[in-house]
C-alpha cells in the first residue's frame, strides 16, 4: 500500500513536461568529490553528490538556469545549463582547491581529499554521524575493521590478543549497536547480537559511515548507532594498485611454537569501466598473516583478599585473514544502474593455550577452609589447549537505482549473508600434582610462573586427580548463520514552503536463521602419562593428528551438557517506513517520520537429559514497535550548523536468552536458565550537536547526548537449593531504566595557509568524549558459606555503570602531509578509561579493564605519485592490558589479570597506476 500511493503520487507528474540534470563533481586530478551541495541559483532546486561525485535532480522545469556546486575545501563552482523537457541534461563540474597559492605547488595529498569527502558527508547531513574515508585510515597502521573506527569521536575498542575486535559506540556495548556492510546488516556469527570485527580486512573498505542518530529508513535495533562498512566500487577509469608489507610483532613470548613473530600483509585492486563507460568492474583482494605473543596472568582472591589461584596462561597465536571481492555495474543511461558485488572475508586464529594453575589452599585445625592466613598446601594443573577458530562471512548483493525525470527516484537490494565459525578441533590435555607448602618457601605466590623451578622432581600426571581435571578433553563447534534480506525505498519529490524537497517510503523483509551445534568428549589415560617442570604437552597436535591416536587414552565420554547449547533459531522482521525533509526556512529543515517493524521468533531445541534425548521444544512468539524519529538541523550558513534529534530505537534479545532450555553444569553446580519472556530493550535518544567547518578541511564540533533505555536485558544470579545442594541459577530479565548521558567535542585543523615552511604541511587532530551512565541491578542475597550451605539473604539492590561503558575517551593525531616532496608522517594518540565488564554481588568484587593508552606512529614516501614506502609502527607505549577487582578510581582495588603483549614495526611498498 505505501509502495503504491508514492508511486501514484510520483506518476501524477508524468503528465508535466519536466526535465532532469544529471552529472559528475571531480577535481583537476578527475579525483570524484563525494557528499557536495549542488543547487540551481534561485530556484528550489538542490541535491548533494554520491560517493562517486555523481549527481542528480528531476522534476525541473525546460529552461535556462545556473547550477552551483560548493564543497569544503574547493572553490565554489559556477556552470549554465539547459533543461529540455522529457531529457536529461549532463554535465561534467571540475572544481579548483580553495587555498591560497603556494608557488604553483601541489597543496592536497591523497589524505586531504580523503578527509574533503568525509567531512562534506557529515556537514550536509540533517542527522549526526561521523564519515572516515579509505584515503584516511590507510594513512593509519589499523588493520581490521575495529581499528579503523577507533580514532572516531565516541569510539572506544577492546581486544583480542592486542588486535582490535569488538567496538563500543557512546559509552553504549556492541550488542546495543549494528554494524552494516553496503548498508545491510552484518551478522555477528557468535550467540550474542553483538560482532566482533576483528575478521574485516580494512583494505577492502572504501570509507566506514557511523550513524549516530537514528532515521526512519534505517534498521531500528541500533541503540548506540550502525557502523556501515561500504565497499569499494568501480572507478571511473582504469585503477591498478598493489601494496606489500612485512615487520615483526615484539611481543611475550615464553613458550614459542616456532612459527616466529613475524607478519605479513598484501592487497591489490584492479578496477576499470567498459563499453562507454557503461560496464564498470573491479576486483580486490587482501591477505594479511600474523604470528603474535602474549603472556596472561591471572589473580583469585577471598573474601579476605588473599590470592587462592595465580594462573599463568602464555599463547602462540598464528592468524590469517584474507578477504576479497568482485563488483559491477552497468549504467543504461545516467539515470538507471544496476549493481551486483560479492565478498569474502575469511579469518583463521589458531591458537596454542599453555596454562599452568596454582591452587591455594589454608585450611583450620580441623580441615575446613578460611580465608585469610597462611597457605596450608597448594597443587598445580598443566593444561595445553590446542585450537583453531575460524569465522568465513559471504556477502552477495544485487540491486538497482532508478531515476526518472518528474523526480521520482526508486532503488531496491537484495543480500544474502552466510557467516560460519567454526572450531572443528580443539583439544585440551590436562596434568596436576599435589604439592607442600614448603616447595614454594621464600617465593611470592603472586610471582610464580610456569618456568618457576618449583619440585621439578615431581611429575604432573595426566588427570592427576586434581582439580577434578579430565586427562584429553575435545571440542568442536559449528556456527552457521543465514542473512536473507530484500528492501525497497522510493522517493517523490513535492514542494514545502517554497523548496523543492522529498518525501520518502520503503518497506524491508530480513530472515536470520541460526543454527549452532556443539561436542565435548573427555577420556582418561590407561598408563601413565607424565611430564616435569617447565615443560608441556602436545603443543600443536589436535584430536585429527595421527600422534593424538597414540595416546593410551580409555573410552570417550560425551559431556552432556554441552548438547543443550545446540539450537535452532529463526527470525522475521518485516519493516516498513516514511519520512519526510522538510525545509521550514532557507535555514532550518527537519527530517521527521516513523517506522513499524514486526518481529517474529521461532526456536527449536532438542532437550537431553544425562545424555539421553526427552523431547524437541518448539517454540515461537512474535511483537511489534512504532518507532518514530525527528532529526533536525539549522544552518547558520553554509559551514556551520547546528544539530538536533530525538530518535527512538530498540536491542533484541540475544538468540540464546530466549531459547526454552536450562544450560545445566553438574560438575560446577550452575544452571542457565533463558526466558523465552524477553521483551527487547526500548530506547529514547536525545542528541544535539553544534558543527562548524573551515574551507582548508578544519573543523569544531561540540556536541551533547542522553539515551533512557527501558527494560534493559541484564543477567540475575541466584542460589538454591537442588537436591540439597546449593546450585547458582542465572537468567535473563528486562530490569528497570538505565541511563546514559554524555558529551563530545572534536576539533581539527589544517595549517595550510600559515605561509611558514613545514608547518604549513601540518595538521592536527583531537577529539573527546565523556559518558556517565547508570543501571539498576537487583539479586538475592543469598550466598553460599564455607561450608557449603545455602545463606538466605534480602534482596541487593545495585546501582553502577552500564557494562563496557568507559567514561572518557581521547584521541589526539599530529600529521605532516606534503604532496610536493611525497613525505607524510602521522602519530596517533588513543586513551579509553576504564570498562566495567562483570558485575558481582558487591562493589569490591566488581571486574573492571583499567585505562589504556595506545601510541601508534605511520609514516610514507611517496615518488612520482605512483610508487610508496611507508612503515606502520602500533603500541609504542607496550600497553599492558590490566583487570582490577574493585573501581580503580577508588583506592582499594586488587589486580585481577594482566595482559601483555608489545609493539608491532611493519615495512612495505605500494603501488598505484
Amino acid at each position: 500500500m505505501l509502495f503504491m500511493t508514492l508511486m501514484v503520487m510520483g506518476n501524477m507528474a508524468w503528465a508535466q513536461e519536466l526535465g532532469r540534470i544529471s552529472g559528475r563533481l571531480t577535481d583537476a586530478q578527475k579525483n570524484e568529490l563525494s557528499f557536495a551541495q549542488i543547487y540551481l541559483k534561485d530556484t528550489k532546486f538542490n541535491t548533494v553528490s554520491d560517493i562517486s561525485g555523481k549527481f542528480s535532480m528531476g522534476g525541473i522545469p525546460e529552461g535556462n538556469y545556473t547550477l552551483i556546486a560548493h564543497y569544503i575545501g574547493y572553490e565554489d563552482t559556477e556552470l549554465a545549463c539547459t533543461v529540455t523537457a522529457g531529457q536529461t541534461t549532463t554535465l561534467e563540474v571540475a572544481m579548483e582547491e580553495n587555498v591560497m597559492q603556494l608557488d604553483g605547488v601541489m597543496v592536497y595529498g591523497d589524505a586531504s581529499r580523503g578527509q574533503a569527502k568525509a567531512l562534506n558527508e557529515q556537514m550536509n547531513s540533517i542527522s549526526i554521524k561521523n564519515v572516515v574515508s579509505s584515503e584516511q585510515f590507510g594513512t593509519m597502521p589499523d588493520r581490521n575493521g575495529a581499528e579503523a573506527l577507533q580514532r572516531i569521536p565516541g569510539i572506544s575498542i577492546d581486544r583480542n590478543r592486542g588486535e582490535g575486535a569488538g567496538i563500543q559506540i557512546r559509552g553504549i556495548s556492541s550488542e546495543y549497536n549494528q554494524m552494516q556492510v553496503n548498508g545491510t546488516p552484518m551478522p555477528g556469527g557468535e550467540d550474542s547480537r553483538g560482532g566482533s570485527l576483528d575478521f574485516l580486512a580494512a583494505d577492502l573498505m572504501d570509507n566506514i559511515e557511523v550513524k549516530k542518530t537514528l532515521t526512519p529508513d534505517m534498521d531500528g535495533g541500533a541503540i548506540g548507532g550502525a557502523v556501515n562498512f561500504t565497499m569499494k566500487d568501480a572507478p571511473e577509469q582504469l585503477t591498478i594498485k598493489a601494496s606489500t608489507s612485512g615487520g615483526k610483532n615484539f611481543h611475550v613470548d615464553e613458550y614459542n611454537a616456532g612459527h616466529g613473530l613475524g607478519l605479513q600483509q598484501h592487497n591489490m585492486f584492479i578496477g576499470n569501466r567498459f563499453f562507454d563507460n557503461k560496464l564498470g568492474v573491479l576486483v580486490n583482494g587482501s591477505y594479511y598473516q600474523t604470528n603474535r605473543g602474549t603472556e596472561l596472568n591471572q589473580y583469585l582472591i577471598d573474601d579476605a583478599d588473599s590470592l587462592t589461584q595465580k594462573r599463568y596462561n602464555d599463547y602462540d597465536v598464528h592468524r590469517v585473514r584474507y578477504g576479497y571481492s568482485a563488483a559491477t555495474d552497468y549504467r543504461f543511461n545516467d539515470n538507471h544502474v544496476i549493481r551486483a558485488s560479492y565478498s569474502r572475508n575469511h579469518y583463521q586464529d589458531h591458537r596454542i593455550r599453555r596454562r599452568a594453575d596454582f591452587n591455594f589452599r589454608r585450611l583450620d585445625e580441623e580441615g575446613d577452609q578460611i580465608d585469610g592466613g597462611m597457605i596450608t598446601d597448594y597443587d598445580e594443573v598443566r593444561e595445553v589447549q590446542n585450537r583453531l577458530k575460524q569465522t568465513q562471512m559471504d556477502v552477495y548483493q544485487i540491486g538497482g537505482e532508478h531515476k526518472f525525470n518528474n523526480g521520482l527516484e526508486f532503488d531496491y537490494k537484495y543480500s544474502h549473508i552466510r557467516t560460519a565459525v567454526t572450531e572443528p578441533d580443539g583439544t585440551q590435555y590436562y596434568f596436576g600434582r599435589d604439592l607442600n607448602v614448603n616447595d614454594i618457601a621464600g617465593l611470592n605466590p603472586w610471582d610464580l610462573m610456569a618456568k618457576t623451578p618449583i619440585a621439578t622432581d615431581v611429575p604432573l600426571s595426566m588427570g592427576g586427580g586434581v582439580g577434578q581435571k579430565q586427562g584429553v578433553r575435545i571440542d568442536e563447534s559449528y556456527n552457521l548463520e543465514t542473512d536473507n534480506s530484500f528492501v525497497a525505498n522510493a522517493k517523490i519529490p513535492f514542494d514545502f514552503m517554497g523548496s523543492r524537497t522529498f518525501l520518502q517510503g520503503g518497506y524491508k523483509m530480513w530472515h536470520k536463521s541460526k543454527d549452532k551445534t556443539a561436542y565435548r568428549h573427555t577420556a582418561d589415560p590407561t598408563e601413565d602419562i607424565n611430564i616435569y617442570v617447565p615443560d608441556f604437552f602436545y603443543e600443536g597436535i589436535t584430536f585429527r593428528d595421527q600422534a593424538f591416536h597414540d595416546l593410551p587414552l580409555g573410552e570417550f565420554k560425551t559431556t552432556n551438557s554441552v548438547l543443550n547449547n545446540n539450537y535452532y533459531a529463526a527470525e522475521m522482521i518485516n519493516a516498513s517506513y516514511l519520512m519526510a525533509d522538510l525545509p521550514w526556512t532557507s535555514k532550518f529543515n527537519t527530517l521527521i517520520g516513523a517506522r513499524f517493524e514486526h518481529t517474529t521468533n521461532h526456536y527449536i531445541f532438542d532437550e537431553y537429559d544425562d545424555g539421553e534425548f526427552v523431547q524437541t521444544l518448539d517454540d515461537r512468539s512474535s511483537y511489534m514497535n512504532i518507532l518514530p524519529s525527528i532529526n533536525a538541523v539549522y544552518r547558520f550558513d553554509s559551514k556551520t550548523s547546528l544539530k538536533a534529534a530525538v530518535t527512538q530505537g530498540i536491542a533484541r534479545p540475544s538468540f540464546t536468552s530466549l531459547i526454552p532450555r536450562e544450560v545445566i553444569d553438574e560438575e560446577g553446580r550452575t544452571m542457565s536458565i533463558s526466558n523465552p519472556d524477553l521483551k527487547p530493550a526500548t530506547a529514547t535518544n536525545l542528541d544535539i550537536i553544534f558543527e562548524k567547518y573551515t574551507s582548508n578541511m578544519g573543523y569544531f564540533t561540540a556536541g551533547a547526548f542522553a539515551k533512557f533505555i527501558d527494560g534493559q536485558i541484564v543477567s540475575t544470579k541466584e542460589y538454591h537449593m537442588v537436591d540439597g545442594l546449593p546450585w547458582e541459577i542465572s537468567k535473563p530479565v528486562n530490569a528497570d531504566q538505565a541511563r546514559l548521558f554524555g558529551f563530545e567535542v572534536a576539533y581539527s585543523k589544517k595549517f595550510i595557509d600559515s605561509g611558514t615552511p613545514v608547518i604549513q604541511w601540518m595538521s592536527v587532530m583531537a577529539n573527546y568524549t565523556f559518558t556517565w551512565s547508570e543501571q539498576t541491578i537487583i539479586r538475592d542475597g543469598n550466598s553460599i558459606d564455607d561450608d557449603g550451605n545455602l545463606v538466605v539473604g534480602d534482596p541487593i539492590i545495585r546501582k553502577t555503570r552500564m557494562g563496557n561503558s568507559p567514561r572518557d575517551i581521547f584521541n589526539l593525531g599530529l600529521t605532516y602531509d606534503n604532496p610536493n616532496n611525497g613525505l607524510m608522517i602521522s602519530l596517533s594518540g588513543n586513551y579509553r578509561a576504564p570498562l566495567l565488564i562483570e558485575m558481582a554481588d558487591r562493589e569490591e568484587r566488581d571486574v573492571y579493564f583499567s585505562q589504556q593508552f595506545h601510541l601508534d606512529l605511520s609514516a610514507a614516501y611517496t615518488f612520482n605519485n605512483n610508487f610508496t614506502v611507508f612503515t606502520q609502527m602500533n603500541n609504542l607505549t607496550n600497553q599492558m592490558e590490566r583487570e582490577v577487582f574493585g573501581n580503580p578510581y577508588q583506592a582499594g582495588h586488587i589486580l585481577h589479570q594482566t595482559e601483555q603483549y608489545g609493539p608491532t614495526i611493519t615495512v612495505g611498498a605500494r603501488f598505484e597506476f
